[in-house]
């Protein structure tokens, strides 16, 4: 007996055979390939209206999904096999086929059993089964093709579901609830009756089986007479956020609360692949993590009282107890028995397992001794097909030594898969007898999700409704929830887990905080205070305390390391001066550039500037170059690059990404270069497997070129930055050189490595080495002919440092709608006027008529002349537009039907499907994959790189033929997916997100702008508007008043982040905000964060003299608005200002200061009198 779990699309109406309320607003659904491609239009249907009283043909695609699995009255359903279409075939015989689904029923597919890749292990499972086909078809199929196979995998499916059998609905991808979540369940019920395996009517003497198992279930709307329920995300929904509030809670908190998602559960990795596959089993011990994780979500409901009767959902709660109980009696003691046996070497460890259960081996019985019996012949299992094997067996199993084979019957008391269980039998010195928990942190370490320290418990925790007459005993056995040992698991597993947040360290309370919590939530059990110190001796066996004494907070072993690397290396060498600098004049380089102007006075600044940082590069071991958008960091390489000395010693090129590598190569004028895990596996230091660096003993050195050259250091994880310094021969190297944005989004992993470099060598009592090994351009000279770009003025509020003093002019030009440089703007309120709004502002930008869009569209992106776009495919990159997500109304899914639509392409022509997309010929695309891949005609091998944009040049024989940017002349063949749940190669690129636009510009960009979202965060504001190389157009929802809380500290990302590379910078708890100098800046006024540490300086004064104070609160008088840094109220009510002006020294700084004085001047404010200043002395 197993449980199944079964997909649904996200449906706003309960999922009861009702359409949507708001079917335009759900683009959740669309992301299931049959419901993409319905021809039904739901938005043409009135909302709300029962579709399974319409005719088949006339019935949204959902209704297909299971759509309607709370419907509570019986509907029909036809069925028309799929390759009944081919005269050929044999299915063409088989006629559309009528199914009556009873009220509260649903139907699933087991696409895993049923996909050829699976057969092999099916059969060495079920020997019984007879041959697997493929299909005929020249195109191919990923199913199985034959009618025998069929029935066979169908009926054996259907066995294992029987009226003990639970099911869970949940949605795949995206939902409201979490946007760039997968896997959430949204209910749960028992399964009262399963239908058999159903035939197709046919006009022949054979038919073939619907893939389709038919069940009905045990959930109703009235939670009182339920047995099981729908999670109440609707009602949340739909609910005031002033509700919420009264609660003390957010809606977006609140549904964090109550939903049951993968990060809810231990051993993810495992649920997360019975969560898949449309229909597939779910084994007892995930339904009894899953279980517990709906009580805990059921209790947080009844405290929110927001949905529903309390007296109902404690029924629910009821239900879920007697379903626990029931699901630990399923549960068997040893229940790794077949995999302990395959990793022994013994084939068919599921048949015989099969076989000792019928011969008298009970649920709760130890399945060893009933195997000892086998081999010894007291059992016969008579024409068993590994009858002959057992003699091979027997002397398998004698030959290990005692100790291998208790550990082996160990561990097959834990659900482990064979190949974990192989390791921790040829690891003689592992002590897993002794402290089984070891399981779990070597999981963790290797990234095996399938694995959790609660896997471990049910192993280790004596509960003889589980383990009947096999109950664990010491030193195997654990008799408390605080057990060391479990406690140790638990820590290692949560200093993994937060890797992918980005922090490479966690505090003390912040970890016994966390702790707590789960000791609340499994037993209502009591942390004991300060136990992570109490115990350190036996903890820190696997982690590290931070700092040594007196620590406060603690690290995983390697990345202690790591930070201890990097720190020493990256300091060192950038104390040091290479022996031998060209002597190159780099300031007559720079002068030499055709941007030079030696009549304007800008061009002079950033000149000087470019010659100082290419002074630097030569003469340093280690430099940094930075800067923003458009002060030239592209100029500087490339002037760089131009010297034959430097070329001579040689020059390798790096980049975190495809993208960025191709735009440093032509950065560097077509000079080649890799993506750093392209460098790394050419040392064999890549894992490819798991996507990460890994250095082993193999790994080589790197030593050809003495010149390394790292672009988009901003997207380097620790690890990665890590495993590029220790795979350079550092004797042989002169010169690395690190550039980029340090605000920009930070990188998708642990750490901000550079972020926390360019801190290090800026702050104020950083070594006079070090501040010369960096240098950060910051004469803007990407102009326009209206004077300064408003683009990157707006920007500048989104950095991490204080913008000039009359930055704060560009709220009013937008206010004003005064903009008439590289910046526009416009407004949305919801998702019905958004898509009239993004067709006017693209009408508007491209100076054209709504009838002439098409044309126009085509002719800005190199569409209109496709002979032409063969020879320069950049045009693609003339117009891009970003949104922050994938899914919702505003998502890039939408944006991207929308501009396929109104570009035309879909309407006419043959296309294929990617994924959930259709591709039509000329359609512009992405490729989402890093890859080498052989070309058309010349059939050369080129690297495509994940994020290059490209367009469909042709599409024959089910092959997208697709031209990217930068390989003109050639296409890349893609077939088109053969399943929904193979990762797509490319999709359509109309719209993208913001983190894929990262690496990349664009000469227009159009930015959709939401005001919530839980992504939004002020490096990616920064990011979408560093985007454009000349324009920039904002669509953003209701008003800029919200945007402008974007640019406080609080609202950053990057700041948030645990790291001790060069500073300590570790949160408290888990709702506080770490702070590190020179990226975020806390104060002695509770809650207030300020953007420079003289500013902190002077709020700390102010706040010990207990002077009242407003910082940056907006100035309005006479039409005109501007942001000073302190404003005072006076007794009689009028306002009194103070600037802090921090960098005189800087003539742009300065020039900006002088405008805004004037302005001041103008609306009445005097210096001395009710308007002050402060400047920083030349130390700070």
């Amino acid at each position: 007996m197993k449980h199944i779990s079964v997909r649904v699309p996200w449906h706003d109406n309960g999922w009861d055979s009702h359409l949507c309320t708001n079917p335009r607003c759900n683009t959740f659904c669309k992301q299931l390939p049959n419901i993409v491609n319905s021809k039904v239009d739901c938005e043409q249907l009135p909302c709300g209206i029962d579709w399974s009283q319409l005719p088949t043909k006339e019935r949204p695609a959902c209704a297909g999904e299971n759509g309607g699995f709370m419907n509570s009255k019986a509907y029909k359903r036809e069925f028309v096999h799929i390759y009944a279409w081919n005269p050929d075939n044999p299915h063409s015989k088989l006629l559309p086929t009528t199914v009556t689904v009873p009220p509260y029923s649903a139907l699933g597919i087991p696409f895993r059993y049923l996909n050829m890749d699976a057969q092999e292990e099916l059969s060495k499972e079920h020997p019984e089964f007879r041959p697997a086909e493929s299909a005929p078809f020249k195109s191919g199929s990923a199913w199985v093709y034959n009618k025998e196979r069929l029935y066979d995998v169908l009926n054996w499916f259907r066995s294992e579901i029987t009226e003990e059998s639970m099911c869970v609905f949940y949605c795949k991808k995206g939902n409201p609830i979490d946007d760039e979540g997968s896997r959430m369940i949204v209910g749960m019920g028992d399964i009262v009756k399963n239908y058999g395996v159903q035939n197709y009517e046919t006009t022949v003497d054979y038919t073939y089986p619907l893939w389709e198992i038919m069940f009905s279930h045990s959930i109703r709307p009235d939670l009182k007479k339920s047995r099981g329920f729908i999670l109440p995300y609707k009602e949340y929904l739909e609910l005031d956020e002033n509700i919420f509030q009264k609660k003390g809670l957010t809606k977006i908190q609140a549904l964090d609360e109550i939903k049951l998602s993968l990060d809810k559960f231990d051993s993810s990795g495992k649920i997360f692949d019975e969560l898949s596959y449309g229909c597939d089993f779910i084994s007892n011990h995930s339904m009894l993590l899953i279980l517990e994780a709906a009580r805990r979500s059921l209790e947080t409901v009844i405290r929110h009282g927001l949905a529903g009767s309390i007296e109902g959902w404690q029924c629910q709660l009821r239900w879920i107890n007697d379903r626990i109980e029931h699901v630990k009696k399923q549960i068997t003691p040893f229940p790794s028995f077949a995999s302990a046996l395959k990793a022994l070497g013994i084939d068919y460890g599921n048949l015989i397992e099969s076989d000792l259960r019928k011969k008298g081996c009970g649920p709760k019985d130890n399945p060893w001794e009933y195997f000892k019996k086998l081999l010894n012949q007291e059992i016969k299992i008579d024409d068993a097909v590994y009858n002959s094997c057992l003699p091979t067996y027997r002397i398998s199993w004698e030959g290990q030594t005692s100790n291998v084979r208790e550990r082996l019957i160990t561990l097959s008391r834990f659900e482990l898969e064979s190949y974990v269980i192989k390791h921790f039998i040829d690891d003689e010195n592992s002590d897993i007898l002794n402290n089984p928990y070891l399981i779990s942190e070597w999981c963790a370490q290797n990234s095996i999700e399938e694995v959790s320290t609660r896997t471990i418990d049910l192993g280790v925790f004596a509960d003889p409704t589980i383990q009947g007459d096999n109950v664990p005993v010491p030193p195997l056995a654990a008799e408390s929830i605080l057990d060391t040992r479990r406690l140790r698991s638990l820590v290692i597993e949560r200093l993994y887990s937060v890797l992918t947040d980005g922090d490479t360290l966690v505090s003390i309370k912040e970890m016994e905080d966390y702790l707590r919590d789960i000791m609340a939530e499994e037993d209502k059990a009591h942390l004991p205070k300060n136990i992570l110190l109490t115990h350190r001796q036996f903890f820190e066996v696997s982690f590290d305390y931070v700092p040594d004494e007196s620590p406060t907070a603690i690290q995983l072993k390697e990345y202690y390391q790591m930070e201890k690397c990097l720190r020493k290396v990256l300091r060192e060498r950038a104390k040091r001066n290479v022996k031998n600098p060209t002597g190159e004049d780099w300031l007559s380089i720079a002068m030499s550039d055709k941007n030079y102007d030696p009549t304007n006075k800008r061009s002079q600044q950033a000149t000087e500037q470019q010659a100082k940082a290419l002074e630097m590069m030569d003469k340093k071991r280690l430099s940094v170059l930075t800067g923003g958008a458009g002060t030239g960091k592209t100029t500087v390489v490339r002037s760089f690059l131009s010297s034959d000395r430097i070329k001579a010693e040689g020059v390798l090129l790096l980049a975190p990404t495809g993208k960025a590598r191709v735009r440093l190569s032509n950065m560097a004028e077509n000079m080649s270069s890799k993506t750093v895990a392209q460098f790394l596996t050419s040392l064999g230091a890549f894992d490819f497997e798991n996507m990460k660096p890994r250095l082993t003993e193999n790994s080589r050195k790197y030593s050809r070129a003495k010149n390394i050259i790292i672009d988009e250091c901003s997207m380097l994880t620790t690890d990665t930055l890590y495993a590029l310094i220790m795979s350079l021969d550092m004797m042989s190297i002169n010169r690395i050189i690190l550039i980029g944005d340090p605000y920009q989004l930070p990188p998708i992993g642990p750490g901000r490595p550079f972020s926390d470099l360019c801190h290090y060598f800026n702050h104020d009592g950083a070594d006079d080495n070090l501040k010369s090994a960096i240098t950060c351009l910051r004469t803007v000279v990407r102009t326009i002919a209206s004077g300064d770009s408003d683009v990157l003025t707006l920007a500048s509020w989104f950095r991490g440092n204080k913008p000039e003093k009359f930055a704060d002019e560009i709220f009013e030009k937008i206010e004003n709608n005064n903009l008439d440089g590289d910046l526009s703007i416009y407004y949305w309120n919801n998702e019905k006027d958004l898509p009239q709004i993004l067709r006017d502002a693209i009408c508007k930008e491209l100076a054209c008529s709504d009838v002439k869009l098409p044309e126009s569209l085509k002719q800005k992106i190199g569409l209109n002349d496709i002979k032409s776009l063969e020879s320069d495919p950049a045009e693609l990159e003339n117009l891009q537009i970003l949104s922050p997500v994938i899914n919702l109304a505003w998502g890039t899914y939408q944006l991207n039907s929308y501009l396929q639509s109104w570009i035309g392409n879909n309407s006419k022509g043959d296309y294929q499907k990617i994924g959930t997309q259709k591709i039509y010929q000329n359609d512009k695309v992405i490729q989402l994959q890093n890859t080498l891949r052989e070309s058309y005609p010349s059939k050369e091998k080129y690297p495509i790189a994940n994020g290059q944009i490209g367009f469909v040049k042709s599409i024959i024989e089910g092959y997208i033929n697709v031209m990217y940017v930068g390989i003109p002349h050639k296409t890349f063949g893609f077939k088109g997916d053969k399943g929904e749940d193979q990762d797509a190669a490319i999709e359509l690129a109309y719209a993208i997100t913001i983190h894929k636009s990262q690496g990349s510009d664009f000469d227009t960009v159009f930015v959709v702008l939401p005001k919530t979202g839980r992504i939004l965060s002020r490096e990616l504001i920064y990011t979408a508007l560093t985007r454009a190389k000349n324009r920039v157009v904002l669509l953003v929802q209701e008003s800029i008043g919200w945007l402008r809380e974007f640019t406080k500290p609080q609202a950053s990302v990057l700041a948030r982040r645990n790291t001790n590379l060069f500073d300590y910078s570790v949160r408290e708890g888990r709702l506080n905000i770490p702070y590190v100098e020179g990226l975020i800046h806390g104060t002695a006024k509770k809650g207030l964060f300020v953007r420079s540490k003289s500013e902190v300086v002077i709020v700390n004064q102010l706040v010990n003299a207990g002077v009242e104070f407003e910082y940056e609160r907006l100035l309005e008088e006479n039409d005109h608005r501007c942001i000073p840094d302190f404003s005072f109220e006076t007794p009689w009510g009028d306002r009194i200002i103070w600037e802090h002006l921090g960098m005189l020294g800087v003539p742009e700084y300065k020039a900006s200061w002088e405008r805004k004085l004037k302005f001041y001047e103008e609306i009445g404010y005097t210096l001395g009198e009710n308007l002050f200043t402060t400047c920083d002395h030349e130390n700070g």
